[in-house]
């Protein structure tokens, strides 16, 4: 087969928690890419710092005057919330400052734009960075997007509002070259983009990306969780998606294998059957990153690499950068390019990959607390089949004797 290579210009999204927020598995996936595709940037960035959260690296940022915040998992005012999944909100007159150093993982350029969502009908912020104001293009929803150009590459971005107004990212432009831009939320889950979906199609429709990719599955996997209304929910979610996108292609990547206090999260299992089942429901591409860690178990033998961090949690950048360096070749292998790369991640992977000094213990977490609540128009045989088990198991974990015999309300173990 010929091999494909990657067109400019091309654009990645990337959503995901805080395995994603932290850039260092979506850090490696850009790099892999961008070496194929020309480094278009890391496209749309916030000021995470502001916000009591982590990043970018290699930036500083401060407001003078007076700001709120929002998050997709905190927003008491019901902001509305762009796909980066923050926003600050800034009070008239106050100074946004953002400096950049070395160590700023994007690609900086003379060219800027600004999200600013309010009031359309006036100019909401004054850059006093030197510049100039090349356009101000409104995007629908309340969103503007302000374009500015300095006569060099700027060590710094500062505006005044000039009235009250919301900022939901920054982004560098390029012409070409591919863009990989991440939108993790430290602690989300997929379900907390379902009450921000006409904001995040309306961003994604503007932003026509090529590839979109969702990273859940680690912060729903910590409690109990309803398998059946989670599936209808994200597969709807999924759907809507692909009906304003239909020229992007999607993926999916599952939780991989980590600890909780110790401890295995209890419905990790249940929650990567789930991503599993959506994807296939929804005919999209799937990536088991549990299964190419090891499966089950693997955790203690990366811990014991020193490629997690202490919290057994989240992976350190030796760790992340061999997830991403993972999904990298099965992207490469599956789409048919950058053979020759394939080879170099091969070696890289084949070198960093945990020595098994002894096999890993494959112990699947326990399934603690896992209760389906039994709804109108149920049957045992229904509820089996959207569990991934069978009437008999059900019937003998929870003493039913008739299977036709529910009641609504009825809480079932499985």
């Amino acid at each position: 087969m010929n091999e494909v290579s990657i067109k400019s210009p091309y654009k990645i999204i990337h959503f995901g928690d805080s395995h994603i927020q932290g850039d260092r598995i979506s850090g490696a996936l850009r790099n892999n890419l961008q070496a194929l595709g020309g480094n278009g940037g890391s496209g749309l960035f916030f000021p995470y710092s502001l916000c009591k959260s982590v990043g970018p690296a290699g930036t500083n940022s401060r407001i003078t005057g007076t700001y709120t915040y929002a998050s997709i998992l905190k927003n008491p005012t019901n902001q509305q919330i762009g796909a980066l999944g923050y926003q600050i909100s800034f009070s008239q007159g106050a100074l946004f400052t953002m400096e950049f150093n070395e160590q700023f993982r994007g690609l900086r350029s003379k060219e800027f734009t600004v999200l600013i969502h309010g009031s359309v009908d006036t100019v909401a912020i004054a850059l006093t960075t030197p510049g100039v104001l090349k356009s101000q293009e409104p995007m629908g929803n309340g969103l503007t997007q302000y374009r500015f150009e300095c006569a060099e590459i700027p060590s710094k971005i500062e505006f005044k509002a000039l009235t009250a107004c919301s900022l939901w990212g920054l982004e560098f432009i390029h012409e070409a070259g591919l863009v990989y831009q991440q939108c993790g939320v430290v602690g989300a889950q997929f379900t907390h983009l379902l009450p921000y979906k006409e904001e995040i199609l309306s961003m994604l429709a503007w932003q026509k990306p090529n590839l979109v990719v969702f990273s859940y599955g680690t912060n729903e996997s910590y409690g109990s969780i309803d398998s059946v209304k989670y599936q209808q929910r994200i597969s709807a979610f999924i759907q809507s998606i692909k009906t304003a996108l239909p020229q992007a292609a999607l993926l999916i990547t599952n939780a991989p294998d980590t600890r909780s206090a110790g401890k295995p999260p209890k419905s990790e299992i249940l929650v990567n059957r789930c991503l599993d089942r959506i994807a296939k429901e929804t005919n999209l591409a799937y990536y088991d990153v549990n299964r190419a860690m090891g499966g089950w178990g693997s955790q203690a033998l990366w811990q014991a690499n020193d490629l997690f961090l202490k919290d057994q949690l989240h992976f350190n950048k030796k760790g992340a950068t061999l997830i991403g360096s993972l999904i990298s070749h099965a992207l490469f292998v599956a789409c048919s390019i950058g053979i020759e790369e394939q080879d170099l991640l091969m070696q890289e992977i084949n070198a960093s990959f945990p020595k098994k000094n002894s096999a890993p213990i494959r112990l699947e977490p326990k399934p603690v607390d896992r209760i389906y609540i039994v709804k109108a128009g149920d049957s045992l045989s229904a509820i089996a089949k959207n569990l991934g088990t069978s009437v008999e198991s059900l019937c003998k974990l929870n003493g039913i004797s008739d299977p036709d015999s529910l009641k609504l309300g009825q809480k079932i173990r499985y």
